[in-house]
């Protein structure tokens, strides 16, 4: 199951992680990600609140979805990147 961080994240989508000192800026898409993340909504329901949200196809939702959370992975800001 994917944890993502104890962050900071303010509604410009600047996100600060307390225990590295990092701060991250996000878009539009990855704000809204991380927003869903934090309200512990799982992955496969993020998937769908994009589509719903933003107009994109089904494809390029998952493909871009998946960098994302893998983007998180990479900074440490996610534990584990949802299969």
């Amino acid at each position: 199951m994917e944890a993502l961080k104890d962050l900071y994240f303010n509604e410009k989508g600047f996100v600060f992680d307390p225990d590295s000192g990092a701060i991250y800026s996000l878009n539009t898409a990855g704000s809204f990600i991380v927003k869903q993340l934090q309200k512990g909504v799982p992955v496969n329901r993020v998937l769908r609140e994009i589509r719903k949200n933003f107009d994109v196809d089904e494809a390029t939702a998952q493909q871009d979805l998946r960098q994302f959370l893998d983007l998180l992975v990479t900074f440490g800001l996610l534990t584990e990147a949802p299969a």
